[in-house]
């Protein structure tokens, strides 16, 4: 059928359910603090005296005007179509009474077309509209109803958006897994709320959770009143702390074990979700292109109506994370126009990270790195396969945001593995490394932050151990941290403390400008010595280098820390912290590119099941040593 033919289909009506596909349904009825990312006015003021919630039920009076150009209620068309086989669209609506409805496909660019327009009157039971394709897939936008109550006004109890004529690529099995360490209550929470929901959780074949933590995780309380249909699915692994890359590869080993699995969807344990997401993934890859695979956004749990982060690039130069689409309101249409067009990445946070199970077996499992950087090199990994990750907007949980994180005992970790990634799929010359490395350690010094520089070196140290790393009892590792923690103990401030503030000098303008201060900075650390000075309060965007370069104490303020952090310049450590940077980073020099080829030679063996299996001791194995409680 062609599209202007599909265009001119009649909508149709029917008492029974929709028949096909359903890719997305919206959720009704969720909290009043979150509303705005489901339904708003198609004025976007506030919601309407004249409409309520019925519990999931919508009801509308007469005159309410509603649009459902939602983050959770919208058709994200680029997102579906580029990498799915999808071919009808088809909006399914379950209401009574009568209403104005209009469907309209709204562009990146903001420009809005009516697809569909009609009064609806006395509707009791199902309304299906055709919708037709975009010319071209790039021309495609996202797809949302308004509807406007008529006079005796209208309730709605379902709008889904689904596919009649699509044909499934294969039943989906998706198995959730989650890794806990000591987070009981949290991880209760997370299932309590999936449970609530059994449309969302109904077909899958199994949910695993991987307990590194106090053992009997399963006679937890928080996991006491869960319903026995939903229990029946839940496995509980226990075994030793190896991180959440020993978790979820245990998981994925055990996943790969459950008959009827076809995905896994790995999952943060100390995250808040949407059911929904697990449904609409589970129709996504029902009809995705062969190796394709999906990641979740994440929602800021503090500020829950903002996108944090959608997927992240590598910066190749740098080593950095380049988050996509950061910390954006997603109550306005302006984020959501961003939104429309997918942009590639190269990794997706395992907070929310499905794939199929059949891509191990190409891709290999996880790297055994403990914590933080697992799924940055297994993305990465992805990508050079020329796999993509998906990004699809409305699949999503909550989660901490990372900037509620600073000077943490994490920095080892991120550094260290980062750097086994780079030598694995970024490759550079030791020269090249060494300097990148040199101008990290100085952004510590400079900013009296000596924890994290003596972290930075740690990492640096053991990155240089090769892959025997990965295979040695990690209890000496974290011991170690405990020591450096011990030696840089952190100090705080309260907030009940009136510190002064201060202005902030100008920022050098040019590039000579910045080599001038910088000479300036270091030979100031290593040669004015460093006298008792009050506290000077900034602001922890601030907390840079060219920017505390006249202050000797300084109280890092955010609105997210109880006690805030203080950074005190200490001319006799950043003496000693600099000596043994320049000793490590002459190691790298030497040994950078031997190193770099050693783990590159090494992943293979490093990510393959029997590996794995003989880390972790499972049957076939041997037992191997696991990380004491921190």
């Amino acid at each position: 059928m062609d599209d202007l033919a599909f265009a001119r289909t009649a909508p149709r009506r029917s008492s029974g359910m929709t028949p096909g596909l359903v890719l997305q349904r919206l959720p009704l009825g969720r909290d009043v603090a979150l509303r705005d990312l489901y339904l708003r006015t198609r004025d976007g003021s506030a919601f309407p005296v004249n409409c309520r919630m019925d519990g999931a039920l919508l009801v509308a009076e007469h005159g309410a005007a509603l649009s459902f150009d939602t983050y959770f209620g919208a058709f994200f068309e680029q997102a579906w179509r580029g990498p799915t086989m999808l071919r009808s669209l088809m909006l399914g609506l379950k209401a009574s009474g009568s209403f104005a409805l209009r469907i309209l496909r709204r562009s990146a660019e903001g420009e809005e077309v009516v697809l569909h327009e009609e009064a609806v009157t006395d509707l009791d039971g199902w309304l299906s509209v055709p919708l037709p394709a975009p010319p071209n897939p790039a021309a495609g936008g996202r797809l949302f109803p308004e509807i406007t109550a008529l006079r005796g006004g209208c309730s709605i109890e379902t709008l889904e958006w689904y596919t009649p004529d699509t044909p499934v690529r294969m039943p989906v099995g998706l198995v959730p897994v989650f890794c806990t360490f000591g987070r009981e209550q949290q991880l209760g929470a997370v299932l309590a709320s999936l449970a609530a929901e059994p449309s969302c959780w109904q077909d899958l074949p199994a949910i695993v959770v991987v307990n590194q933590g106090r053992p009997d995780l399963a006679g937890h309380a928080a996991l006491q009143d869960l319903p026995d249909d939903f229990a029946a699915r839940l496995t509980i692994l226990e075994q030793g702390n190896f991180g959440g890359a020993g978790g979820f590869t245990r998981g994925l080993l055990a996943a790969r074990e459950v008959p009827s699995a076809t995905h896994a969807l790995l999952m943060d344990d100390d995250v808040a979700a949407e059911p929904e997401a697990l449904r609409r993934a589970t129709a996504f890859f029902a009809i995705a292109q062969p190796r394709h695979v999906l990641g979740g956004h994440m929602l800021d749990m503090l500020r829950p109506t903002r996108l944090y982060e959608a997927g992240a690039n590598v910066d190749p130069h740098r080593l950095f994370l380049r988050p996509l689409r950061l910390d954006l309101p997603l109550r306005e249409r302006a984020t959501l126009d961003l939104l429309t067009r997918p942009e590639p990445m190269h990794y997706n946070g395992w907070w929310f990270f499905a794939l199929p199970l059949e891509l191990l077996e190409e891709a290999g499992l996880p790297l055994p790195c403990f914590i933080r950087g697992d799924d940055v090199e297994y993305g990465l990994r992805l990508h050079a396969m020329g796999v993509p990750i998906v990004a699809l907007p409305g699949v999503a949980i909550w989660h901490e945001p990372f900037y509620v994180k600073l000077n943490n005992w994490q920095l080892y970790y991120e550094t260290r593995n980062m750097l086994v990634a780079a030598a694995e799929h970024l490759p550079r010359s030791a020269r090249s490394l060494a300097l990148l490395l040199l101008k990290r350690l100085l952004f510590y010094l400079l900013t009296y932050r000596y924890y994290s520089a003596a972290l930075l070196l740690r990492a640096i140290e053991d990155y240089l151990r090769g892959p025997a790393l990965f295979e040695a009892d990690p209890r000496p590792i974290h011991a170690g941290l405990d020591e450096i923690r011990s030696a840089y103990p952190p100090e705080e401030i309260g907030r009940d403390r009136v510190v002064p503030e201060t202005r902030m000098p100008p920022d050098p303008r040019t590039v000579a400008g910045f080599v001038v201060l910088l000479a300036w900075a270091v030979l100031r650390n290593l040669v004015v010595p460093s006298r008792p000075a009050a506290p000077i309060r900034i602001e922890a965007r601030d907390l840079l280098w060219f920017r505390v370069i006249g202050l000797d104490n300084v109280v890092a303020n955010s609105p997210w820390d109880a006690r805030p952090p203080v950074f005190r310049r200490s001319r006799a450590t950043f003496r000693r912290l600099l000596v043994q940077g320049v000793r490590v980073l002459l190691r790298v020099l030497r040994e950078g590119e031997q190193v770099a080829n050693a783990w590159r030679n090494a992943r293979p063996g490093l990510t393959s099941a029997a590996s794995w299996s003989r880390y972790l001791g499972l049957p076939g194995g041997r037992p191997a040593a696991t990380a004491e409680d921190r």
